[in-house]
């Protein structure tokens, strides 16, 4: 059997079964409100209807001017006498007759007050279910401070001389001195120096430097002086920087040119060298 038509099957006798329940529960609604409204018919009727005097016998006789009161406040019946008087003449019937009064109508019953149907309460108002509470979000670690870098104070390593050596009283001397800057690094700064007597230069005489490696070229300053005295003048300056990390040891070549380019006591001399080994250690 197909599990789909046994199933269309149970939800076609639920249907059925919940339609006559329906159909039963209008019909007993209709019923009660037809006789609630029987009822209410009926007691209007007895309360509205008018009153209706009781019938006189016409051969009674009536004597007197008694009255009766009757259920009417704006109506009398005048008393009947139950025996006629004897002997008596008048209409009516003779001789021992006797007379009935009429019995009086039952007064009418008061209609019953519907009891006041209560009206139904009304259905209360749908709570907002509470909105859930946030999760709690974790605070962000700190970032982790970088202690501050101590300023590294230059230590002096060391200075030397190294001079040239020329036939004539012209030579140059060099100067240098190692610093250290920071845990790695090392300058060196050579200072070129001229010992003459009277000399004149010109103002294009170049100075080359070589120091570790490095080469660097400076133009020499200008030189006019007619002493017959020695005299040291600055030629040039450079400096260098150096690798060289603390606890180690180097050793590295130092050289100086000074590109002359004439004659000095009668000596011809293109250029004046000097240069030496330094050995640093931190």
């Amino acid at each position: 059997m197909n599990p789909r038509s046994e199933k269309d099957r149970i939800s076609a006798i639920l249907f059925i079964i919940v339609f006559l329940l329906v159909v039963v529960i209008v019909i007993m609604v209709l019923k009660t409100v037809d006789d609630k409204r029987a009822a209410q018919a009926q007691n209007t009727e007895i309360s509205t209807q008018s009153y209706q005097p009781p019938q006189q016998d016409p051969n009674a006789l009536v004597t007197g001017a008694d009255t009766v009161p009757t259920a009417n406040p704006y109506e009398t019946v005048n008393a009947l006498p139950t025996t006629a008087p004897a002997g008596g003449t008048g209409s009516g019937n003779s001789g021992g007759s006797t007379y009935t009064a009429p019995t009086q109508a039952p007064a009418p019953t008061r209609a019953p007050t519907p009891a006041p149907t209560q009206a139904p309460a009304p259905a209360p108002a749908p709570t907002q279910a509470p909105a859930p509470a946030p999760a709690p979000t974790e605070a962000p670690a700190p970032a982790p401070t970088q202690a501050p870098e101590v300023a590294f104070v230059p230590v002096q390593m060391g200075t030397g001389t190294v001079d040239s050596e020329t036939p004539t009283g012209l030579n140059i001397r060099a100067e240098w001195s190692a610093k250290a800057i920071s845990p790695t690094q090392v300058e060196v700064t050579v200072t070129v120096y001229c010992l003459h007597q009277t000399l004149y230069t010109g103002a294009y005489n170049p100075v080359n430097f070589m120091v570790d490696g490095q080469y660097a070229s400076v133009y020499a300053r200008q030189i006019e002086s007619d002493s017959y005295e020695f005299h040291s003048t600055e030629l040039a300056s450079k400096t260098f920087t150096i690798d060289l990390a603390q606890g180690e040891s180097k050793t590295f070549w130092i050289n100086v040119e000074w590109e002359y380019g004439g004659t000095y006591s009668g000596v011809l001399l293109d250029s004046i060298e000097c240069g030496s080994n330094v050995t640093l250690r931190r």
